[in-house]
């Protein structure tokens, strides 16, 4: 391949061409190397539609006795939807593994709002665990919530210490306060 372009200095091979052809480098160049929040935004709403599908999947393809269906009321689902926004906000922590916990959370809050508001502000719960008398019923939604919940904290509180010098000082008062109480 004859290249048009003339052969850099740095990288070139033997004969002067270049190591890597000028295509690929300026292709290269074009080529985000850090995501911002709406990529990370991208993340957090593939997961959650994904584990909102699935979740929806398991419930409709399992039976669901008449007893392990449980109750919401309208303000369950306004502040499922409150959830929904503010794990969505989450994209705005530069960090993607913060990013798809919230997607995993927001999957879990999805698949069970979803169910909610198809079956008259009713949640299946096809998955039940235990004997006769000690039952416990639950759905998808319920592990998936729980898992990314559990993973969410650990990712901001990682994110938080990484970037604790970004953090705003204590005040002189707050300060204070920690010195007396640790005496």
């Amino acid at each position: 391949m004859v290249s048009h372009f003339p052969p850099r200095p740095t990288g070139a091979t033997r004969d002067g061409e270049p190591a890597v052809p000028w295509e690929l480098m300026a292709a290269e160049d074009a080529i985000v190397k850090r995501e911002g929040p709406a990529e990370r935004l991208l993340f957090v709403l593939v997961a959650a539609a994904v584990l909102a599908g699935l979740d929806l999947t398991v419930k409709m393809s399992l039976p669901t006795p008449e007893w392990a269906f449980h109750e919401r009321s309208p303000e369950w689902a306004v502040l499922s939807a409150l959830l929904l926004v503010g794990a969505s906000a989450l994209a705005l922590v530069p960090s993607r593994a913060v990013a798809l916990a919230a997607g995993v959370t927001a999957g879990g809050v999805l698949g069970n709002l979803a169910s909610a508001l198809w079956d008259g502000n009713r949640v299946p719960n096809p998955l039940v665990v235990g004997d006769e008398m000690h039952l416990v019923a639950f759905n998808l939604a319920d592990v998936v919530f729980s898992v990314g919940n559990v993973v969410l904290m650990a990712t901001l509180m990682i994110v938080t210490v990484r970037n604790r010098d970004r953090l705003i000082p204590p005040r002189r008062v707050a300060r204070a306060l920690y010195h007396r109480t640790r005496r």
